[in-house]
């Protein structure tokens, strides 16, 4: 993505558990979502793979799976294939720009699941809704698309109570994690926060939408048992299913 640099990978790597609100309980979430039995055999996606925490408890949660991780950052995805070294050939590391579309062409039929996180608000909302509907294309029936992303808020007094409610937590989580404010102080040195300090509209790499919009972009698509799961400081995790004897 333009305006993405490895510089800011780096740093993502470094305070993105931190930055997150309470990483481990979504990580866990995903794994509960995802339409399959503990030991069954499937190929799952992730889009984005940051430094692979969620495609590794995925494969942790579910030991006959295998996942194709996808990143635009070379940083990003050598630290995945490290994690997910353990593994072995159950992971598959490529990597892809997320507003290209030959990346999708080139995923395999017959998904059980496609996930991703903090990744596809860099899209606008027309390419949101194109990629849902392609990503819809490439699921098995039963199959799931599961998102985790930030929103866009529908009023300002969401905007304040999420600015506020980002702050909070970054700032519990810098102190439970890392033992100090180090983390924190970096958060608002780099003005991470965009409820807080948003982006001019001009060169902006971050187009958040509303959950609604999206909600409804995933029905238009095709998608059933449409819903958002759970929810925390403007970061919401939401997605739907393929029609399939799963669902």
């Amino acid at each position: 993505m333009e305006g993405w640099t490895e510089e800011t990978s780096e740093h993502f790597i470094d305070f993105g558990q931190i930055y997150t609100p309470r990483r481990d309980e979504i990580a866990q979430a995903f794994v509960d979502l995802i339409p399959a039995h503990d030991d069954e055999t499937f190929v799952g996606v992730e889009l984005g793979t940051g430094q692979g925490w969620l495609t590794t408890s995925i494969l942790r949660g579910y030991p006959n799976a295998k996942m194709i991780g996808l990143d635009g950052s070379d940083l990003m995805l050598t630290a995945t294939k490290e994690a997910a070294g353990p593994f072995g050939d159950r992971f598959e590391g490529r990597i892809f720009r997320l507003e290209e579309d030959e990346w999708i062409a080139a995923l395999p039929d017959g998904l059980r699941c496609i996930v991703s996180s903090l990744v596809i608000h860099h899209l606008d909302g027309p390419g949101k809704r194109a990629l849902f509907q392609a990503l819809f294309t490439k699921l098995a029936p039963g199959g799931g698309l599961l998102i985790n992303d930030v929103m866009e808020p529908p009023s300002s007094w969401g905007r304040r109570h999420w600015a506020r409610a980002w702050n909070v937590d970054v700032e519990r989580q810098s102190h439970e994690l890392q033992g100090d404010e180090e983390a924190f102080e970096a958060f608002v040195a780099d003005k991470w926060n965009f409820y807080e300090y948003p982006e001019p509209e001009e060169g902006t790499i971050d187009h958040p939408s509303t959950l609604v919009e999206q909600l409804t972009w995933l029905r238009k698509a095709g998608f059933v048992g449409v819903d958002a799961w759970w929810a925390r400081a403007g970061h919401v995790l939401f997605g739907g299913y393929k029609l399939g004897d799963r669902v």
